[in-house]
């Protein structure tokens, strides 16, 4: 199964809420609280990867595929989600995206370093990746980018074995 995250009352919420054919989660603005969400899901259910969505400010029409999360001492985590072949995938759907490594400070760098550390320590065979999206002012048509999303998690959930 793929499971979707989102945080509530952003541009993600939204693109979150036009993706019905998956297991989506709204996470509350919140650092603690979202972790807990989280990892209740992750105690119910089964999942071969995780999508985690968050809006980034300065970034139109493309995404960013976070490739590390650090906690507030400075420990970081890696992904061993296949980004690069996500790009590629990205690429052929004419989706703008590239890698990068500042998943921020604040919420999205939160769930991200906390759901990576919970699936390490949990020995769970789950990939897991943060996905920045712009706001949704700088999405110059938000169907068709909901739409390349949704071919992009088809196609990715095929990769890691879903249907």
């Amino acid at each position: 199964m793929i499971l979707l995250t989102a945080f509530k009352n952003t541009s993600s919420e939204k693109l979150l809420s036009k993706l019905k054919n998956f297991d989506n989660l709204n996470l509350e603005n919140h650092r603690e609280k979202s972790v807990v969400q989280l990892c209740d899901k992750l105690n119910k259910s089964s999942y071969r990867l995780i999508l985690s969505f968050g809006q980034r400010p300065l970034i139109k029409d493309k995404i960013h595929f976070e490739s590390t999360a650090r906690d507030k001492g400075g420990s970081e985590i890696h992904t061993h989600f296949d980004i690069e072949t996500s790009i590629s995938v990205c690429k052929e759907l004419g989706l703008f995206a590239k890698r990068s490594d500042n998943a921020g400070t604040s919420y999205c760098n939160n769930i991200y370093y906390y759901g990576l550390e919970y699936i390490r320590t949990h020995f769970l065979n789950t990939k897991m990746c943060f996905v920045h999206i712009p706001f949704e002012k700088n999405i110059s048509d938000f169907y068709l980018f909901t739409e390349m999303i949704k071919k992009y998690i088809v196609k990715t959930g095929e990769q890691y074995g879903q249907n």
